[in-house]
Order: C-alpha cells, then sequence, then structure tokens
C-alpha cells in the first residue's frame, strides 16, 4: 500500500476527512515520513497550526 500517496489524495478531500493533526499520526505511525507530511500540509513537522493575528482594522 503507498500511504503517502492514499494520505495525500484523502487530505486533499478536505479537513472533514483528514486534519493535519490526523496526517501527523500516520507520521507517529511511521507510515508516512516528516518530509512527506510537510509536502501533504504544507507544514513541518511536528504538527504545527498556523498562527492568525487579527491586528484589527
Amino acid at each position: 500500500m503507498d500511504w503517502f500517496a492514499n494520505v495525500k489524495t484523502i487530505y486533499g478531500w478536505g479537513r472533514q476527512y483528514y486534519t493535519n493533526a490526523d496526517v501527523a499520526r500516520f507520521v507517529v505511525l511511521n507510515r508516512i515520513t516528516e518530509e512527506q507530511y510537510k509536502e501533504i500540509t504544507g507544514l513541518t513537522y511536528p504538527a504545527t497550526e498556523p498562527v492568525v493575528i487579527d491586528l484589527g482594522s
């Protein structure tokens, strides 16, 4: 089974299927690499969410 291809495809369907945390779990389970995590999510592993700061109007 090609875990990378499967996870990338399902992640691409939207967050209702796989979140960044879900994809990070595949790294923990040694199904994908940290580099593949970054390729799928655009984020550096360990899993981090983008920080949004509201500076007001």
